[in-house]
């Protein structure tokens, strides 16, 4: 049975009065954050499942230590502060192993969708002239084909469990370099200001955009998200359905679990959603809070899965959101039939505006590079 909690907002006008983020002049998420946690060594950072069923428990010092090494590695590569990196990754540890390494040295990623095109990873690498390029075997297969138009990379980093670029040129082994780096990192701190992360928007209309943010704007202003959207405790297990390639990932898979010291379980799921294995999940392991976009709970609530779910219900949750689209209310009412958990629909925009009025200001530098796809930079 779930634990009940007391929700971090209770008053949300006392909340409002007394909310600010405070913004130092230097912050490093890879750092400050995760080092922070790392100080206990037993402390749980993830709990996942891999594509076969595999089970790890990684602590927030592995995190620590393996994204050190990273940092090293990826520096005597010649990747440098300020360096764009398309990183194209399904859920595996070392997606965040990379990223948060990134950070450390004031590169900064650019998380991909597993789902581009050839074509997609040429566009990406050309506007954000990209150096380097993190991948499985997988995205090399699609980068190969067009690396002859990405002059920029310079760097081709292959994401493999036997450490063998399987004889593929021009392919760096991600595990070789980074086990026999150093594990201690001792590089320059960044800035507040200073960029930290790219996202593309999805190119409904027109091509994709980047959309810039700093080391401030997602790693602190996700506190909002970690603390009040998704409620999380410093005890809890999230889980969160968001392929990587998306910005829900780096709230939900990231910055909003992680700085409020709460745990992840990751399900390296691939191909098409499986409801019935989705709830099993929920059966058999102790998550707390669940996000998941509204086609993944309507398909929760069909006929076989529902039955499922009455039989068999989750363990731990207490507190479940959704977020990308409008819910219907018929799927949110069934769900609270069977579970007793209402499902808050939306990303609590109401919540989230009002309280960014008490984040201060930051003092952006105006255009970092000159780029006419750099369309924002997100507060």
């Amino acid at each position: 049975m779930a634990v009940s909690k007391t929700p971090h907002m209770t008053d949300y006008e006392a909340e409002r009065r007394n909310f600010r983020l405070e913004v130092p002049e230097y912050f490093n998420f890879a750092t400050e954050v995760i080092d922070k946690w790392a100080s206990d060594p037993n402390k749980l950072a993830m709990l996942w499942i891999g594509e076969h069923g595999e089970e790890r428990h990684i602590t927030f010092a592995q995190f620590a230590e393996r994204s050190s090494r990273a940092a090293n590695a990826l520096a005597k590569l010649g990747i440098k502060k300020g360096d764009r990196v398309l990183v194209m990754l399904p859920r595996i540890p070392e997606w965040w192993e990379s990223v948060l390494g990134l950070m450390k040295i004031g590169a900064i990623p650019i998380p991909c969708t597993t789902l581009l095109t050839p074509k997609d990873i040429q566009f990406r690498a050309e506007v954000s002239e990209a150096a380097a390029f993190i991948t499985d075997s997988e995205g090399a297969d699609k980068f190969d084909q067009v690396r002859s138009q990405c002059p920029g990379i310079k760097v081709a980093i292959l994401v493999e469990p036997n450490q063998d670029v399987g004889g593929r040129e021009g392919w760096t082994s991600y595990h070789q370099v980074v086990d026999e780096a150093s594990p201690v990192f001792t590089g320059p701190k960044t800035r507040s200001d200073d960029p930290c992360m790219v996202y593309f928007t999805s190119g409904t209309v027109g091509y994709p955009k980047m959309v810039l943010h700093t080391h401030a704007s997602y790693p602190i202003g996700h506190t909002i998200t970690g603390k009040y959207w998704l409620d999380l405790h410093e005890n809890d297990l999230h889980w969160n359905l968001s392929e990587m390639g998306w910005a829900k990932a780096a709230w939900s898979n990231l910055f909003g679990p992680w700085v409020m010291g709460a745990a992840m379980f990751i399900q390296d799921a691939r191909g098409k959603f499986n409801a019935l294995e989705t709830l099993e999940m929920l059966h058999k392991h102790p998550i707390t809070t669940l996000c998941a976009p509204p086609t993944a709970y309507r398909m929760l609530v069909l006929d076989e899965p529902l039955a499922y779910l009455k039989a068999n219900p989750p363990t731990a949750l207490r507190h479940c959101v959704g977020a990308g689209e409008p819910l219907n209310p018929e799927v949110i009412k069934i769900w609270q039939q069977s579970t007793g958990m209402t499902i808050r629909d939306g990303y609590g925009q109401t919540e989230t505006v009002l309280l960014c009025a008490n984040f201060p200001p930051l003092d952006v530098k105006p255009a970092l590079w000159a780029n006419p796809h750099l369309v924002s930079m997100s507060r």
